[in-house]
């Protein structure tokens, strides 16, 4: 503790969560736990069972590729995306599936998804609104599915896109526990028109809002997520039984370990930040808070002067 303290406590804490940051955005690349996402929030699943968006996923876009002994991922396919004039963006998970109200024997019709997982609902650095940020993850899938344009593109050919982003943390209390959506509709001004709504309806951002237990925290959604990132097996297994399958059991392990380690990790901080706030205002001597801490004068000397800058 004493090494890990000269370091820094909050460097090891940061440390900590990208690495469980990580874990959970590689275990969202599993079809299985993709699945009952899709299930609760995409238009085109809500009349399909799991295991049958399961095998919607395009089977093209996925690679039999071990990525910490996790197998039967789902291909990211170009999950970096540039030009010469716009910005490059990376995506979490980018990988198609097959519309099942358009396909029919001789065509497939695929929906394009982006999902994100997305700690912090209120970025501050720069600071800007989630939304937006999910439109334009939206409108550059679209984009991408043309390439270059030319006099022979054809605007046909585009598929339906969902930007899905399952929101974690810094949500305010208002919107805690919510989901919404965000699409193209279309709004007859003057007559009334009857035109096909693949045409139009090629766009959908979702936002997930995570947060603490009220009566929405019930829901199907809410319910399967908490068992995903409080590594809650049980809970999965009630909407996707995912008992045999030890690659992803691995994964879910995994993230509990590093959740765990970061919880341990934040008691140890609120104590230590709790022992330098008392020092700060005199309600207690150095060396009660160093012994108090387990630590020498000097180094908690050095918390205080971080503490400072």
């Amino acid at each position: 503790m004493r090494d890990e303290t000269k370091i820094s406590v909050l460097a090891a804490e940061a440390s900590g969560g990208s690495q469980y940051d990580a874990a959970a955005k590689e275990l969202f690349l599993n079809p299985e736990i993709i699945a009952p996402v899709l299930k609760e929030v995409v238009d085109e699943y809500k009349d399909y069972s799991v295991t049958d968006i399961i095998g919607f996923i395009d089977k093209n876009t996925i690679f039999d590729d071990a990525v910490d002994d996790q197998s039967i991922l789902i291909n990211q396919l170009q999950t970096e995306m540039a030009s010469m004039s716009e910005k490059l963006i990376r995506y979490d998970a980018h990988f198609k599936t097959k519309n099942p109200l358009l396909s029919n024997g001789n065509i497939s019709i695929n929906l394009h998804i982006d999902l994100e997982v997305q700690n912090d609902y209120k970025p501050t650095n720069p600071k800007y609104p989630i939304i937006k940020r999910g439109i334009y993850y939206g409108a550059r899938e679209i984009s991408s599915q043309l390439g270059i344009l030319t006099d022979e593109t054809n605007y046909d050919k585009i598929e339906k896109v969902y930007s899905i982003w399952i929101c974690n943390e810094n949500i305010p209390e208002s919107l805690r526990n919510t989901v919404s959506t965000y699409s193209i509709k279309k709004k007859d001004i003057i007559g009334d028109t009857n035109e096909p709504t693949s045409d139009y309806d090629l766009m959908t951002i979702v936002i997930i809002r995570r947060g603490d237990s009220n009566s929405n925290a019930q829901k199907a959604i809410f319910d399967y997520l908490s068992g995903v990132f409080n590594s809650d097996i049980n809970r999965i297994n009630k909407y996707v039984d995912i008992s045999n399958n030890e690659p992803i059991l691995k994964g879910v392990r995994k993230m509990g370990g590093l959740g765990q380690t970061i919880a341990e990790n934040n008691y140890k901080k609120g104590i230590l930040d709790n022992l330098i706030s008392l020092v700060q205002k005199g309600l207690l001597t150095l060396s009660a808070a160093a012994n108090e801490a387990k630590m020498t004068e000097d180094e908690f000397s050095l918390l205080l002067k971080k503490k400072d800058n």
